[in-house]
């Protein structure tokens, strides 16, 4: 068994353990909101990795803890981007839509990882942490359209802070 296999059965079992959790999360507050914060967790993400390296305390501690981290989050962002997709998308031409979608995250994601394989390389601009640190930025930036998104029958950041830090009585779910 090797170290990729452990670190990967880690994430999928976090992705598992945790899509329960995020979906009764979501029922309750909302699919944007929990992407704007889980999203703002999966944005620092790349800082963190650059804590780690070949020492005992990054294989067995850090390592294990960010595939476990990764894959919680990763189970959020998945399944609130596909319930959100699922409630904004028009009635009419629906498969369109999502194959559009679908088309841009592909792309993105090809257009990502080359840009990435290319930065890393360049040490003038930081190289691997360079590129962390620049990973960081663009998921923080990616978050930005979600400010605009909006989810129906979900609840505003103010009120979800409130009825988590407020009195008793705001603790209902309240479709306003």
């Amino acid at each position: 068994v090797s170290w990729v296999t452990i670190y990967s059965s880690l994430t999928s079992a976090a992705n598992l353990l945790m899509l329960i959790i995020w979906g009764k999360l979501a029922d309750r507050v909302g699919n944007r909101f929990l992407l704007l914060t889980v999203g703002a967790l999966v944005a620092i993400t790349p800082i963190l990795w650059l804590g780690t390296g070949t020492d005992t305390l990054s294989i067995w501690l850090w390592l294990p803890l960010l595939h476990i981290l990764a894959g919680g989050t990763w189970a959020a962002i998945d399944l609130c981007n596909n319930n959100i997709q699922l409630g904004i998308a028009p009635k009419r031409n629906q498969s369109t839509y999502f194959a559009i979608a679908a088309a841009v995250a592909g792309v993105s994601g090809a257009l990502g990882t080359t840009a990435g394989g290319f930065l890393a390389q360049l040490v003038q601009y930081g190289g691997l942490p360079g590129l962390f640190a620049l990973s960081t930025v663009v998921r923080f930036i990616a978050l930005i359209p979600l400010i605009w998104v909006h989810e129906a029958g979900s609840r505003s950041v103010r009120q979800v802070l409130k009825s988590f830090f407020g009195s008793k009585a705001d603790l209902q779910l309240s479709n306003d």
